[in-house]
């Protein structure tokens, strides 16, 4: 009787989990994907935009905040600007988060951001970058973000869902240590060659306009890094470059011009990568950009610390421009 119960059980378990909702292989779905799939039972639409969520958001989305799957920590409590605001969230916080916006074990998530500028994905690839790292990688992004949804006539809404209280868990996964590069890692790739660093910053203007509190590479305009400089050997690209504009609507790149603005930056695809910026922001876009778009894999790496943690570490060195 014990095994016929094993056996039912095993059944349902492998039935349950046939009945989630699968996404590409690059982590991107577009505006008719998400129609064709916005009833799913299994699918949880989640908008990280910083604004506007109250007005209007796609039907049946909940909001994430950053504080919902980010947070700061403490490097040194007695020291001036010790607050490092760049890191993944703990895992308790992950795990309320998931719960309260309705993730199932065996649900599929879809983030999307605003979709108005060249860089907007990076919201949606950090989240993406929070869930992987929590082994949960059943996740995409949505091309063209709210703004490409409400141009292609997607559902919108201006009320909050219902919810019910989703039983993800993390007991029993085994959080993807692949994709996150630490402190020592960077002092590695720096010291030895064995991998990249990717400013992902960009490349400094001098412009009036960026350069007035801009925090471009290699320069110190964002209070929340100590040192001026870049990474000695870094390359530098803006994820911002990585899109195409369409009638006011920024879309990601195909491979072919992702690839190419990867080569332009003097970045080897086929060797190891660590992506930074000052705080784990537009790094998570060429992270996601370089792990899916171009495919390189488990070689695409981010520094969630990135420069307002490596800038207060002692005898390291940075390149000024």
């Amino acid at each position: 009787m014990q095994k016929i119960l094993t056996g039912l059980a095993t059944l349902t378990l492998i039935s349950v989990s046939a009945m989630a909702l699968s996404v590409p292989e690059n982590h991107i779905v577009d505006d008719a994907w998400l129609k064709s799939h916005i009833n799913d039972k299994s699918l949880v639409i989640v908008d990280v935009r910083k604004k506007g969520y109250a007005k209007e958001h796609i039907k049946g989305a909940v909001e994430w905040k950053s504080k919902d799957f980010r947070e700061g920590r403490y490097r040194n409590k007695n020291s001036e600007q010790a607050m490092i605001p760049g890191y993944v969230a703990a895992p308790l916080t992950i795990e309320r988060t998931m719960q309260k916006s309705g993730v199932d074990n065996n649900s599929t998530i879809v983030f999307y951001s605003d979709g108005v500028k060249g860089k907007d994905f990076r919201d949606s690839a950090l989240a993406d970058f929070t869930c992987e790292y929590y082994g949960f990688d059943n996740v995409a992004i949505l091309d063209g973000g709210f703004a490409g949804w409400k141009k292609a006539n997607g559902e919108i809404d201006n009320e909050k869902p219902e919810i019910e209280k989703g039983d993800f868990t993390l007991k029993g996964r085994v959080f993807n240590q692949t994709i996150m590069a630490t402190g020592e890692d960077v002092d590695e790739a720096i010291w030895t060659g064995n991998s990249q660093t990717l400013d992902s910053n960009g490349k400094q203007e001098k412009t009036k306009n960026e350069e007035k509190g801009s925090h471009w590479y290699g320069t110190a305009k964002d209070p929340r890094r100590l040192k001026e400089g870049h990474l000695p050997n870094a390359k530098a690209l803006h994820p911002k470059v990585l899109s195409v504009k369409k009638d006011g609507v920024y879309y990601l790149g195909d491979k072919n011009l992702v690839e190419s603005k990867f080569k332009e930056a003097g970045v080897d695809i086929t060797k190891p990568l660590i992506s930074y910026c000052n705080t784990g922001h537009l790094a998570a876009a060429t992270w996601f950009a370089g792990k899916y778009i171009i495919g390189m894999g488990d070689k695409s790496k981010m520094y969630s610390g990135s420069m307002a943690e490596y800038t207060r570490w002692s005898k390291r060195k940075l390149i000024k421009n």
